[in-house]
């Protein structure tokens, strides 16, 4: 053997070896790189102004008053009187009849949603008017849906005091 081909099969030897020691050693959970990584993104100084930011991550879930419902508030905007919401509905949820006094838009981010009759699936979009009525909505496989409602509809008083 030549000693340019000792040094290939050397060189193939070493990376196949530095390859199992590191997969050996996989990074603990318990350590939150990936938290303290997030946490360094979020404070970074790169935000441009008048922006704002919800990461994917954040686990900021508020219970809804109704059993099945949990949501994150994306946005309140308390000059103009709407909220932006995430909702996370749990299979098998029914959200009852209500009156809305301010107009809603929901779009369905994922999983399925029943309502005024229809069954409403990921990229569809329900508007009702301010002073409209609405049946009684429900989910068979659960759901993930945006909306944007007027805040004193479906936040606690407590939260209108300030922003999340």
């Amino acid at each position: 053997m030549s000693d340019e081909q000792d040094s290939l099969v050397f060189d193939d030897i070493a990376s196949l070896a530095l390859a199992e020691a590191a997969a050996a050693v996989a990074p603990s959970p318990g350590r939150g790189v990936r938290s303290a990584l997030m946490r360094r993104v979020r404070e970074s100084s790169g935000r441009p102004a008048g922006f704002s930011f919800a990461w994917a991550d954040d686990d900021r879930w508020l219970s809804h008053p109704v059993a099945g419902i949990r949501m994150k508030i994306l946005a309140l905007n308390k000059e103009r009187g709407y909220a932006t919401l995430l909702l996370d509905v749990a299979p098998g949820t029914r959200f009852p009849p209500h009156h809305h006094g301010g107009a809603e838009e929901c779009f369905v981010v994922s999983g399925s949603l029943f309502t005024c009759g229809r069954r409403l699936s990921a990229g569809d979009f329900v508007h009702a008017d301010a002073d409209s009525d609405h049946g009684e909505l429900y989910t068979e496989e659960g759901c993930r849906v945006i909306l944007v409602v007027p805040p004193e509809e479906h936040l606690p008083p407590s939260l209108l005091g300030s922003a999340p």
